[in-house]
């Protein structure tokens, strides 16, 4: 375990607010090189949305919204909320996905809104879009590969800046046999990879019902061997250092995200200290000066 390693993969993380921790927070204790997503889960209003967008930019941070397809009605409605967004931020950084939940409007798909040209329209010019190591409880695997392909095609022919951005996952083993195919296939994306922060087995689950048919809650159904392990610690250290040792080698893993189980507050907090250095390796354990957890 390697603290220098380690440091550098948390420089410049990336966190995710659910709209609805926003109401609880007055501020949020980050540095401005870390930018912040906001999650637009099904249950969401596009209100909600737009007013954590306020929120985020008042603190002097750069919001990343996700814009899921199939919460849209057609592009029209696309097109409207992305001026709505420009409206409150200069942040041309945002994440297209094709979102939970069952289909609302028009619009299929994320390579939908990818292939219309609307993005750059408004001034979106790094776009992320997600990616699944260990696959998606909604798409099929063979669904998943064929949309990466065409959108990593799109991309080269229209000149579009991509980043995959991983839902979280327990073991660092898949992620790196799927990182090592995408390189196999040359699709060369840069990857940040999604870490599921400091939490126990009881607020992942609630986290995951709060969120409603999220990520977090299909994957605690569908994976609960691997989940317990992380749950009985503190933090998966281990996966941390497996993944930092892996971003310094010839690998697509270019950056990190945090989902903050365990609190957002408290998750942001942790992990500046760590960007910060500020903490010593014990035991192959992680142990900050200052206690957060």
């Amino acid at each position: 375990m390697n603290k220098d390693n380690i440091i550098s993969l948390i420089e410049g993380f990336t966190i995710e607010l659910n709209p609805k921790v926003r109401h609880k927070l007055k501020s949020i204790p980050l540095d401005k090189k870390n930018n912040v997503y906001i999650t637009y889960l099904p249950d969401a209003s596009e209100n909600d949305i737009l007013e954590t967008v306020d929120f985020v930019s008042q603190n002097n941070l750069t919001p990343i919204t996700h814009l899921p397809a199939r919460t849209m009605k057609d592009l029209e409605h696309v097109n409207s909320f992305l001026s709505q967004i420009r409206e409150r931020t200069d942040s041309k950084k945002i994440l297209v996905i094709g979102g939970g939940g069952d289909q609302f409007g028009e619009v299929r798909s994320s390579f939908e809104i990818l292939e219309a040209g609307v993005l750059g329209q408004h001034g979106f010019e790094n776009i992320g879009i997600a990616g699944h190591p260990e696959g998606s409880p909604d798409i099929t695997q063979e669904t998943i590969n064929e949309f990466l392909l065409k959108k990593f095609e799109l991309s080269q022919s229209q000149n579009l800046n991509l980043e995959l951005v991983t839902q979280f996952f327990f073991d660092a083993g898949p992620f790196i046999k799927w990182c090592t195919n995408l390189v196999k296939k040359n699709i060369n994306l840069p990857v940040r990879v999604g870490f599921p922060g400091p939490a126990s087995f009881k607020t992942l689950l609630n986290f995951g019902m709060m969120s409603g048919v999220g990520n977090s809650l299909n994957f605690l159904k569908k994976n609960s061997t691997k989940v317990t392990d992380l749950l009985t610690k503190t933090s998966n250290d281990e996966m941390l250092s497996q993944l930092a040792d892996y971003s310094l080698e010839e690998s697509p893993l270019e950056a990190f995200h945090c989902f903050p189980f365990g609190g957002f507050e408290k998750t942001c907090h942790w992990l500046n200290e760590i960007q910060s250095g500020e903490f010593t390796i014990e035991n192959q354990k992680i142990k900050l000066h200052k206690k957060i957890f």
